[in-house]
């Protein structure tokens, strides 16, 4: 019984591991040592400071998932008004643009008096649209209107500010922690250069979202308590009127921010034909001229459109590989035949305008050998596609088609035949076995009556001549 119980165990173990170690996850090289997703950790423009002027930056394209430049990604800063991307995404999510929202006056109390406000200022029980209070934070970077339309969608700022940290860990935000939904500087509030290109990215896919962040103008109308108000931006890179220089056509939407220590934080997305750019730059410093006091250097917008012209100029967004696409013939090991192996899904990435796709390098690895029988759907290689010694794509290659032994291959009516002739042959065996089993009883049967009838024939001999004697 020990024995058998120690036998079980041991089969348990082995039954349990074998999934496991069957399991072969190809590492994403496209990723931890690539461009692809804004978690590659080689831009596809490489690892040289390529901009000055900034403690971080993110170029990210946004259509083809690659992450073109980035300079201390990952580095918690504060946040200024980039916040808001956040904050107005939520609102979009969360509440319905055509809501009439109440200003409260216990809510404008939590602001401090010199912080940034709608103008004019937005006063207790003035009633205006989500989407006016949204545009007053986007187009005008007004606090008052970020914490009203807090308190409206979510019931209080506390409960708002929960659920943007929430939202950002739930995009992947791994170095950032909010604790108000404007920006305002705080010891505990963070972010960094990539978390905000995620947050951004996710932005983009929103209408309602960009209807807000593409504005550049907007006219509040009259209220119950004020007059119109006309909001103009005075982002540099949406409006040609103030620093000409700075005025970017590519550009769609951007929010500026400007840190307690006079830094400047932008966020922007810009499109030329099929890229789009997603653009992020932190805590960079306006320079002065010593002897007018006049900015020579505005900090951020100069930035931003370097990393723009990197992105734009000499690239195009191309598809590299297409779902199911038949990429060659891998031979059997034993030379019987070959399989057709394709791509498992879609790829896509930045590429130099000038490149052609056959001038991409194309590396198979964990390439596993084909033996007889080979399944539809089995995994066969990984395909890594390089440019410029940057891996810029991965996708798992798989067997189109079944391939077995050819002393296993049968028609349908030769596989038909053969279960016939075996249903045939276990229904033969049975009859026999019923015959043979009939006939041992038919014997046995017999030879109990030939028994019973020598016995009677031996008792009547010696009865008659146990009668002779008694004459």
């Amino acid at each position: 019984m020990r024995k058998l119980t120690v036998i079980i165990l041991v089969l348990s173990i082995i039954l349990c591991a074998t999934p496991a170690m069957a399991v072969d996850v190809a590492e994403d090289f496209s990723v931890v040592s690539g461009c692809n997703t804004l978690e590659g950790q080689t831009p596809f423009l490489g690892t040289q400071k390529l901009v000055e002027n900034g403690e971080a930056m993110v170029l990210y394209e946004l259509g083809t998932d690659t992450l073109m430049y980035a300079d201390n990604a990952d580095e918690q800063l504060p946040p200024a008004s980039l916040i808001k991307i956040l904050t107005a995404l939520i609102a979009v999510e969360k509440g319905n643009l055509d809501d009439l929202v109440t200003v409260k006056q216990a809510v404008l109390d939590t602001l401090d008096p010199d912080a940034a406000m709608a103008s004019p200022r937005l006063v207790a029980d003035e009633v205006l649209t989500l989407r006016d209070l949204l545009c007053c934070m986007m187009v005008s970077a007004a606090n008052d209107a970020a914490v009203v339309l807090a308190d409206y969608v979510m019931g209080s700022q506390d409960a708002f500010v929960a659920e943007m940290n929430r939202y950002a860990e739930e995009l992947g935000c791994t170095n950032t922690n909010f604790v108000n939904v404007h920006g305002l500087h705080h010891k505990d509030q963070y972010t960094s250069a990539r978390d905000i290109a995620r947050i951004l990215a996710k932005g983009i896919q929103n209408e309602q979202f960009c209807e807000i962040f593409f504005a550049d103008k907007y006219v509040v109308p009259a209220t119950n308590k004020n007059e119109s108000r006309i909001l103009v931006t005075q982002n540099y890179l949406m409006n040609k009127d103030i620093v000409v220089i700075h005025y970017d056509e590519r550009v769609k939407g951007s929010r500026t921010g400007t840190t307690a220590n006079g830094t400047t934080n932008i966020g922007s997305y810009a499109e030329v034909d099929d890229m789009k750019l997603i653009s992020v730059v932190m805590g960079s410093a306006s320079t002065y001229d010593e002897k007018t006091g006049y900015v020579k250097v505005f900090g951020g917008y100069g930035e931003t459109q370097q990393m723009l012209d990197l992105g734009f100029t000499g690239n195009k967004a191309c598809q590299l590989i297409y779902e199911n696409q038949v990429l060659k013939q891998v031979p059997i090991t034993d030379g019987s035949s070959d399989v057709t192996i394709a791509s498992k899904e879609a790829r896509s990435s930045v590429i130099p305008a000038d490149m052609t796709l056959d001038r991409l390098e194309y590396r198979y690895v964990n390439e596993v050998p084909l033996t007889l029988p080979v399944q539809e759907g089995q995994h066969v290689s990984t395909l890594q596609i390089w440019c410029n010694n940057v891996c810029i794509a991965q996708t798992d290659i798989f067997a189109m088609s079944n391939v077995v032994a050819a002393d296993h291959v049968f028609l349908d009516e030769e596989k038909q035949s053969v279960d016939v002739a075996r249903v045939l042959g276990v229904v033969f065996k049975i009859i026999g076995v019923i015959l043979i089993v009939g006939l041992l009883i038919v014997v046995a049967f017999n030879l109990r009556k030939f028994n019973q009838i020598a016995k009677q024939t031996r008792q009547r001999r010696r009865n008659r001549r146990n009668r002779r004697r008694s004459r």
